[in-house]
């Protein structure tokens, strides 16, 4: 269970000033200069409710701060004054990241005020005084620390009503089933009926594509060069079976009427950076996510077909920008799988008895090695993910290209821009049946697509994929 800070005069300021705005009307009258800080980000707050964005937590009672399960594991681990400063700022970076798109994601009139250079530099000062109270005051840190905690995704209320506990080994044999399966199927056979996608040709230097420096928080970090490189390097090779429109690579879109769409006219992939820890040292990860329009529905009453489907392929770097492991789920969270190169060092966690509370997982060798990147052979329909493998097609290949995964928080729109994903990091419209049968393992609409941030990726025990912690639960490292 997560630390709850204790309720603050913060914390009522902002809360009665929010009820303001909701009850009075008074959402019209901005505060003048002198309001101080927590009302400021109270009608901020207010004013950007309906663009509210979920990709990161704001820190209860203290304004102008947002965290991430990355930011929230260092917490406990930031001691020294420099360590603490750091988190911080990248908390108060977290916040500038989602406020912007909340705010531009406003109609005009309000969006304009708040994003003035005026108001922008008021909040930016009110960063900066929290930042130091926080920095000089050590209780206050360490409440700021439990509220940078985040819940996982998880209802504990699902799983008492929908018996839980009794429908456990059901879950975990079916999903031992399903890993059994892929394992065991063949290797898929190359001809016409698979498409192939591949990145932009591109040639990044060896020097550009190493991890130069880690922050005082112990975090590798890369410069725009060398990210580029990177995500050049390491961008997957695709081969998709191809039975129907749905299996064409695209991306979402919003049409002129602001109804969302699907654009297979200019093949996409969507990339951003993240970081796991494994044996106490930190690993710097890149993160690649494709689309396709929809999972077709053979019959009416299929379970898992829907609007939007596709994949999130992730790739966790040494210090060199050598692979060390790959992983992957589908956009709801689902069939994640664990697949090391051949020159790998890191292994499978031994077979032995598991806890109760941890869902079986895949972890294959592949043969392909960490210095070049892997094709990726996807089913038909279902867009499963097969095999895993060096090989290159002699057929002609379509290219893809690389865009910032945080465009889908930004979509072009008639009326501005609009973000792919609902205030609660799910996409709209893209329910799954399966959800009906899946619900007592208190994961929120399986089968569901979702934001960053929001992927539930077990139905036994409790899992998020972009938990830092959550490869030691199935690599080790020498």
């Amino acid at each position: 269970m997560h630390a709850t800070p204790k309720r603050t005069p913060k914390t009522r300021t902002t809360a009665s000033l929010a009820a303001c705005l909701l009850l009075s009307g008074c959402v019209q009258q901005l505060p003048s200069a002198g309001t101080d800080c927590a009302a400021l980000f109270a009608a901020r707050e207010v004013a950007s409710a309906a663009s509210h964005d979920a990709q990161y937590q704001p820190l209860s009672g203290f304004y102008g701060l947002r965290s991430d399960r990355v930011l929230a594991a260092l917490g406990p681990t930031a001691r020294s004054r420099e360590q603490r400063s750091l988190w911080l700022q990248r908390l108060a970076e977290r916040d500038i990241e989602a406020s912007n798109i909340e705010l531009g994601n406003l109609a005009q009139p309000i969006a304009r005020e708040w994003r003035s250079a005026a108001r922008q530099a008021q909040l930016q000062n009110c960063r900066t005084t929290q930042q130091e109270h926080l920095l000089g005051n050590a209780e206050e840190f360490n409440n700021a620390v439990a509220a940078a905690q985040l819940p996982d995704s998880y209802r504990d209320w699902a799983r008492a009503l929908g018996l839980y506990p009794l429908l456990k080994p059901l879950y975990r044999q079916l999903i031992v089933r399903a890993q059994l399966a892929i394992e065991q199927a063949p290797a898929p056979q190359d001809s016409a009926r698979w498409l192939g996608y591949q990145p932009l040709p591109g040639n990044p230097t060896a020097e550009s594509m190493q991890v130069q420096s880690i922050d005082a928080l112990g975090l590798p970090q890369a410069d725009p060069q060398q990210l580029a490189a990177l995500f050049a390097r390491h961008a997957p090779w695709l081969k998709v079976e191809q039975a129907s429109r749905a299996d064409r690579l695209g991306s979402p879109v919003f049409t002129a009427a602001g109804q969302r769409d699907f654009d297979r006219q200019a093949p996409q992939l969507f990339e951003q950076i993240g970081w796991s820890r494994l044996n106490g040292r930190w690993h710097l990860q890149l993160i690649y996510q494709f689309w396709f329009s929809h999972r077709p529905k053979p019959q009416p009453w299929d379970l898992y077909g829907g609007e939007l489907d596709g994949l999130l392929w992730r790739v966790t770097l040494d210090e060199q920008g050598h692979a060390l492991l790959y992983d992957s789920i589908h956009p709801c969270g689902c069939w994640q799988n664990f697949l090391l190169p051949a020159d790998s060092p890191w292994q499978a966690r031994a077979p032995g008895p598991q806890p109760s509370e941890l869902e079986p997982r895949s972890v294959r060798r592949i043969d392909s090695t960490g210095g070049q990147a892997p094709t990726l052979w996807l089913s038909a329909g279902e867009h499963s993910l097969l095999r895993v493998d060096g090989r290159r097609s002699p057929y002609p290949a379509m290219s893809y290209q690389q865009r910032p995964l945080n465009t889908l928080r930004q979509l072009a729109h008639p009326q501005g821009r609009h973000s792919l994903y609902d205030g609660e990091g799910l996409v709209s419209g893209t329910e799954r049946l399966e959800r009906w049968l899946l619900w007592p393992s208190g994961v929120v609409s399986p089968g569901a697509m979702r934001q960053w941030g929001q992927h539930a990726t077990a139905f036994v025990g409790r899992a998020q994929f972009d938990d830092p912690g959550l490869l030691e639960r199935y690599i080790v490292a020498p």
